[in-house]
């Protein structure tokens, strides 16, 4: 599944730097005759899925940021994260590894279909590109885009776009990548696919789903009513997810290096254990999915829970065969890595519906088909007795529960769960009470300390457009 043509060296060197002339006929000279020096695009693909998936559901961010902060989970050793002290690497790494990795590959992709004249893989491509920037958007606020990945081109100091522009533009560019893709036709067939196998009509699902989250995101801070409609009101030239089989996650293998990053990390780490925090949410609720996102202790007794940012001493003191761990589903070698899924579209458009958008259908089903979806995920199926406690309400009580309900079936995509509690308050989380961010729960990724040192000017316009420092603390677009 990973390919070992592409390194970070060699990527950073080409889309940063460029190539520099040595000598005159250097290239002929050297040229290996048993070495293509061109690639097709099947080859760039599986690599630009797997870097993107592996760091948003694994390392730093996937573990410790995304599900840290959203109380997924928690920390029992080295509890610096959960204090919201997040290392340079941290901040830097995601910022250099999205940007130097998969989004190269993707442009690399584009190239090849534009020359091959290929618009399917050029769909894929820019779909792939449009989760990545959302993800990069969510993260840090204002970013580079329009003028990102162009250092070959000479761009070595790109400008920031503002964060409601770059989700603009991600809308536009879905619409594009859906309108462009070929069904059934063998010549356009995709190759080195491993999030769908060549499937292009789930590649539209994905499309189109992606464009509703964005747009969720939007709505209520400009009017995106008209490409809501569009999607919601056309399935069969906006198809979305329409079933679980249709999730977007991507299958790891057993054996390394292919399995889940999770479970690579479980191999020589302990350091995580389930949150109290939805621990106590799902055991008033009595919900059965407890018995999947988290482990029995090792000592027995119930389900145990650890608070979020706690000392060393105080977390070690709590005892690693006493708590429970991260559900063995989780943290399993074959654990998907999931993207999006059809519970999430459906608590989207309950949300949407709760707001009066009438092509969004009835809140009240999609809601409780978003639960059943979340169930069905894990072979679970709620009982009527669940359904009926958790009766979706009217008005502000009914929008709490559809974003405590999202929450919790969000677990195990803690990126998205922290950025959707950072844009509605909900669920009413709490800062631990030894924190390094003020008692505020992170609203952003700082920007690193090498785009302050090597693009001042337009980092410096970015955190003044944004109105604030470069802190956790700065309110994103789609939460002020």
């Amino acid at each position: 599944m990973k390919s070992t043509i592409f390194k970070k060296a060699a990527l950073l060197s080409l889309l940063l730097v460029g190539f520099g002339s040595c000598t005159k006929d250097f290239e002929t000279i050297n040229t290996n005759p048993n070495n293509p020096t061109s690639a097709s695009a099947d080859l760039f693909l599986p690599y630009g899925i797997q870097s993107a998936v592996d760091m948003y559901v694994g390392g730093s961010l996937g573990q410790d940021v995304g599900n840290l902060f959203a109380q997924h989970w928690a920390r029992i050793q080295y509890t610096d994260a959960d204090r919201y002290i997040v290392t340079n690497d941290v901040i830097s790494n995601g910022w250099r590894d999205f940007y130097v990795e998969p989004l190269a590959n993707y442009q690399r992709i584009i190239k090849i279909a534009d020359e091959t004249q290929n618009p399917n893989y050029k769909a894929v491509a820019l779909i792939l590109r449009s989760w990545v920037f959302s993800v990069l958007t969510d993260l840090y606020g204002d970013i580079p885009y329009n003028d990102a990945i162009k250092g070959i081109e000479g761009t070595l100091k790109p400008t920031y776009d503002a964060q409601k522009d770059v989700y603009a533009d991600l809308v536009k560019t879905l619409k594009s990548a859906n309108d462009m893709i070929v069904l059934n036709n063998t010549n356009l067939a995709v190759s080195g696919d491993i999030l769908f196998s060549g499937n292009m009509l789930k590649w539209k699902k994905f499309a189109n789903s992606l464009s509703l989250r964005i747009l969720n995101r939007m709505n209520g801070k400009v009017d995106v009513s008209a490409d809501i409609n569009r999607i919601l009101g056309d399935a069969s030239q906006y198809p979305v997810l329409a079933s679980n089989a249709d999730n977007v996650q991507l299958a790891y293998l057993s054996g390394v290096p292919n399995n889940n990053p999770v479970n690579e990390n479980r191999k020589t780490r302990d350091d995580h254990r389930i949150s109290a925090t939805i621990v106590n949410k799902l055991k008033s609720l009595n919900d059965a999915r407890l018995a999947v996102y988290a482990d029995l202790p090792a000592d027995g007794g119930e389900y145990k829970g650890v608070p979020n940012g706690l000392s060393n001493s105080d977390a070690n003191a709590l005892g690693l065969s006493k708590t429970s761990k991260v559900g063995a589903y989780f943290t399993a070698a074959t654990a998907p890595g999931v993207i999006m899924t059809y519970a999430e579209l459906l608590f989207i458009k309950a949300e949407l519906a709760s707001k009066g958008i009438a092509s969004a259908g009835d809140a009240s089903t999609n809601y409780k088909d978003a639960i059943t979806a979340s169930y069905k995920q894990y072979n679970l199926t709620p009982t009527a007795e669940y359904l009926a406690a958790n009766a979706l309400k009217s008005g502000a009580d009914g929008y709490t529960q559809i974003m405590e309900q999202k929450w919790i079936a969000l677990y195990g995509q803690g990126l998205e769960a922290w950025t959707e509690y950072r844009r509605t308050g909900i669920p009413a989380l709490k800062a631990p009470v030894s924190n390094a961010n003020n008692d505020v729960v992170p609203t952003r990724l700082a920007y690193p300390g090498s785009e302050e040192s090597l693009n001042f000017a337009n980092f410096t316009e970015a955190l003044t457009r944004q109105g604030g420092q470069n802190t956790m603390r700065l309110k994103l677009w789609f939460a002020k």
